[in-house]
């Protein structure tokens, strides 16, 4: 027979479901739109498209990859990389979500109207 379930073990799970979707709630209100997609091959920055123009852009990387633009959300919707993870990934909008092609040394990401130059940042130092 399956052990009994006791009501601390409830109550913590409880507490667990309800932190879990205020963090989650947090997120959503909390975190932006972006302005643009920025897309880097290899880590150099090569385009930036704006999330406000729909359209199609082929990014040629170590491979290929179709980023679509549409409704204010980027994805990519082909590849040429063997397991096609980066197709799997759905649809980026929200500052600092990312599309990745391991294989083919893409990274898509969404960014804010400032790129980092444009911040006045010179450098980030650890």
């Amino acid at each position: 027979m399956g052990k009994k379930i006791n009501k601390f073990e409830v109550g913590i799970w409880g507490a667990i479901f309800s932190i879990t979707a205020l963090l989650i709630c947090i997120y959503f209100v909390t975190s932006k739109s972006g302005e643009y997609v920025q897309v880097k091959i290899d880590g150099k920055v090569t385009a930036k498209y704006s999330l406000k123009e729909n359209g199609i852009y082929p990014i040629i990387g170590s491979g290929e990859n179709i980023l679509v633009i549409e409704g204010g959300e980027a994805y990519i919707k082909e590849a040429n990389c063997p397991d096609k993870l980066c197709v799997k990934q759905g649809r980026i909008k929200r500052v600092g979500q990312s599309l990745i092609c391991l294989p083919n040394k893409v990274v898509v990401e969404v960014v804010d109207t400032k790129s980092d130059s444009e911040s006045g940042v010179d450098a980030i130092v650890k």
